[in-house]
């Protein structure tokens, strides 16, 4: 401790401070530093969650959370990292398919706006009519090729992404380098765009939702909530963010109704904290009516089946199972803790899951229960059918010898 006390902790303290900024790097507002995996975009984001720490673009950030898209990031506003969300950069919930866009959704597959014709938009369209033709696939499954070649390094492609883009190269006469920089850069100012007009379409309805209760403003500024005058505190829906009065200051950034694409934002409450993420639900046929099995096959689960708007994590609702068994914490002290760890500076500022997670944390103990027993169906569920076998317990056939009525009786 000693050594610690001496040498180790300025050095320590340092380390940590430099995290804070960007160590060799300009401080401008007008910062062009190049991203460190694509050499291409502006290197503004970075994940906090990650083990690369790096500062990187939009659209690398895009890709690197595909698959984690419950990490936190932040955004050098040109003076200081300020906290950020992943549906800024364009991530969103896929269901249906294991995460993946669904296949019937062409601009989804490309990731660009959907206003956008998508084959015109990367490439010419007689290119991808004679690629398509040459390699027996359809035009929404080489533009899905070629979407998912630019989501990592060339090194790293597989055969059949090195042949498409070579094909596409030698029939627009440019070289492989310079078509797969022209496509980043397109995805690029595609991406930026996207966000800045997601940015701005959720400040114009943060101004407006402020702007509605601006006259109901109290001197004190304590969120009211509102009476249950049916006396039902156990709905089969999701309690949704209770009116509030007074400034709630925006030390996160606050999520719009819908993303451009019109596809609407839930909140997921992970262990980490709450997320706002849109969803794109799957269109296919078979898919239409189970959108709370297709939340199920990502392990979320809705808290309501009806209009789904608030899902939990299955690792937060063991986590949830875990602190009470293990640290004795109740339920509300978990749930402060979510939203101080979602926002530190304010975390009145969080909206309230309260309600839902008491009912969802009980219908999970019961589903955990059911399945250890595997009582599959409300048929086989008598009486007694849960009890914890007990090796200690005289039990006949177990632990009891095969006379033991006669010879017990006696010798009482």
């Amino acid at each position: 401790m000693r050594d610690w006390l001496n040498d180790k902790r300025p050095v320590y303290l340092e380390r940590i401070l430099q995290m804070k900024a960007r160590s060799g790097r300009a401080t401008g507002p007008a910062v062009q530093d190049s991203c460190t995996r694509c050499g291409v975009g502006r290197a503004v984001w970075r994940c906090l969650d990650c083990t690369d720490k790096t500062d990187i673009c939009v659209l690398c950030c895009r890709y690197a959370h595909t698959m984690n898209m419950f990490h936190r990031v932040e955004k050098w506003n040109g003076r200081h990292y300020q906290q950020g969300a992943l549906w800024q950069v364009g991530v969103k919930i896929h269901t249906g398919h294991n995460g993946s866009p669904c296949p019937s959704s062409l601009s989804a597959l490309a990731g660009l706006d959907p206003k956008m014709p998508a084959p015109q938009a990367l490439v010419a369209t007689n290119v991808l009519e004679e690629v398509a033709e040459q390699f027996g696939k359809s035009q929404a499954d080489i533009l899905s090729v070629v979407s998912d070649a630019l989501e990592h390094p060339p090194a790293l492609m597989s055969q059949i992404e090195c042949d498409v883009l070579k094909s596409i190269a030698d029939k627009s006469g440019q070289s492989i380098l310079d078509l797969l920089v022209y496509l980043k850069r397109f995805l690029l100012r595609s991406a930026e765009r996207d966000a800045e007009d997601l940015q701005a379409y959720s400040d114009h309805t943060a101004a407006e939702a402020e702007g509605s209760t601006s006259e109901h403003q109290q001197s004190d500024g304590v969120p009211i909530l509102e009476e249950n005058v049916d006396g039902d505190n156990d709905d089969w829906e999701d309690e949704d963010e209770r009116p509030s009065k007074g400034h709630v200051p925006r030390f996160i950034p606050r999520a719009p109704p819908a993303d451009g694409a019109g596809n609407k934002f839930i909140t997921v409450v992970h262990t980490n904290g709450f997320h706002a993420l849109p969803v794109a639900w799957c269109t296919c046929p078979s898919h239409l009516e189970d959108r709370d099995l297709q939340l199920l096959d990502l392990h979320l689960y809705p808290a309501s089946t009806d209009h789904i708007s608030t899902v939990f994590t299955f690792n937060l609702l063991d986590d949830h199972r875990y602190n009470y068994l293990e640290c004795k914490s109740s339920r509300y002290q978990f749930h402060n803790k979510l939203r101080r760890l979602t926002c530190p500076l304010y975390p009145a500022g969080v909206p309230s899951r309260y309600v839902e997670l008491g009912r969802v944390s009980r219908q999970w103990r019961n589903l955990k229960y059911r399945k250890w027993f595997w009582l599959l169906d409300n048929l086989n569920a008598k009486r007694g059918s849960m009890a914890l076998f007990c090796a200690a317990c005289p039990q006949d056939g177990i632990n009891l010898p095969p006379d033991w009525e006669t010879s017990y009786h006696a010798n009482p």
